[in-house]
């Protein structure tokens, strides 16, 4: 009997361990096709801005995509819209886009009317307003998500670059080819993970670039995108933006650095006076401590300080434009161009506000300042607000060029920052 009763127990627990193994080993195929609609919406967006982000910074492996990327981000952030409009969730909702979409057609379309640009130009002016439009238009509360993503994206490319930039410096040999870029204007050394321009390649230590196009870009990059990081600098992307930025040896970089440093801190309402103190005294013993090591030649002192000395009344390092350009700056200036601008056939080499004020005029600067002041307003934090526009009027003076995307997406981040709380779901990279 008792051996009946044990049998029939055993019995049954082998049976139901046994539906349980076949639970387990069944496969869910509907996994593997069905895939839900707010992560498609949400991944299509991202990469649509990243890619847009990350075109206008023109990296080696986008140069292609130089005149097309627009419509491909577009088509992106298009799909996005229409499955979110299918789907449960509202993404797009936010309605304080209607001024500075129109801000833009109208600065966009007045450039193409003052430098004579055919079809092709007023047709990709669409394109480019439409990213915007998607960006305005989103939800406000995941803007500091997009900003995360994008610093972390760019952190990511430079954990790569900057170890494979460091075995170059000590000469370990690496694969590379010859690359050039704008008719020849740019011409390079591709190690794939990071570019050397020709012109330093003799140098001891040169300038850190990245797969970018120009130091500079790396340097105001990092810094836009940092500004948008405010209270997470100890984060390791934060730590990996900082140390490519110092690598670049930017000057415009550095100075973004120390101005978005106080901005950040003002912006979070937290007393500076000491910090602005110690700041002064650590920058002011590296400027001391360049003078004396090695007698002054390293690259601090030759790549940034000797480029702030002041010769026959004019900054060294302020080569902003070149001679060239100057003489016809000033001939400008006397002349009835000033109003609507007058065209400049080649922008290499020359940047800065006198580029932009010599291409479209007083009413083209005023056009600018309308569509960032439409943009940059309503945001619930004041400070935050106000910073991003003294980072912006401090863009526009140094480098002129405001409406690339790599741009006006931090400043945008920026402001918008601390309008609403965030959602945890919503990180693709952190989502658990």
């Amino acid at each position: 009997m008792k051996e009946s009763i044990f049998t029939t127990r055993l019995e049954s627990r082998m049976n139901s361990m046994k539906i349980d193994l076949d639970d387990y080993m069944r496969i869910n195929l509907a996994k593997f096709y069905l895939i839900d609609k707010n992560s498609l919406a949400k991944y299509l967006f991202y990469i649509g801005v990243l890619l847009a982000f990350y075109a206008s910074m023109s990296p080696w492996f986008l140069w292609r995509l130089s005149s097309s990327y627009v419509l491909v981000s577009s088509i992106l952030i298009f799909l996005s819209m229409a499955i979110y409009r299918s789907g449960g969730k509202k993404r797009f909702t936010n309605g304080q886009f209607i001024r500075p979409t129109f801000a833009f057609l109208i600065l966009a379309y007045y450039q193409v009317i003052v430098n004579g640009i055919n079809l092709n130009g007023y047709i990709a002016r669409l394109f480019f307003a439409f990213i915007f439009f998607s960006i305005f238009r989103y939800d406000k509360e995941f803007i500091p998500k997009l900003a995360t993503i994008l610093a972390k994206s760019l952190a990511l490319i430079l954990s790569v670059s900057i170890p494979f930039f460091l075995l170059y410096l000590i000469g370990f040999p690496l694969p590379s080819q010859d690359l050039t870029f704008g008719d020849n204007f740019y011409s390079f050394t591709n190690y794939f993970f990071f570019l050397i321009d020709d012109r330093q390649l003799f140098a001891i230590v040169p300038r850190f670039q990245s797969v970018f196009l120009e130091p500079g870009y790396l340097g105001s990059a990092t810094a836009l995108l940092l500004q948008t990081q405010r209270g997470k600098w100890q984060k390791w992307y934060c730590i990996v933006l900082i140390c490519g930025l110092l690598l670049s040896f930017s000057l415009a970089g550095y100075v973004y650095l120390v101005v978005v440093s106080f901005l950040n801190l003002w912006s979070s309402g937290k007393r500076i006076f000491m910090k602005a103190i110690f700041a002064v005294c650590l920058f002011a013993g590296v400027i001391g401590l360049s003078f004396v090591y090695n007698g002054g030649d390293n690259l601090i002192h030759n790549l940034i300080l000797l480029r702030l000395e002041i010769t026959d009344g004019e900054m060294v390092g302020n080569n902003r434009v070149s001679e060239s350009f100057e003489t016809e700056y000033n001939n400008f200036l006397g002349s009835s161009d000033i109003l609507f601008g007058r065209y400049k056939s080649n922008d290499f080499g020359d940047s800065g506000y006198k580029v932009f004020f010599y291409d479209y005029g007083l009413v083209g600067v005023v056009l600018l300042f309308i569509f960032y002041g439409t943009f940059l307003q309503g945001a619930r934090n004041k400070r935050a607000m106000i910073s991003a526009a003294v980072l912006a009027l401090l863009i526009f003076i140094v480098d002129g060029f405001m409406l690339w995307y790599w741009r006006v997406i931090p400043l945008y981040c920026t402001a918008h920052s601390d309008d609403l709380p965030q959602r945890a779901e919503e990180d693709p990279v952190n989502s658990k």
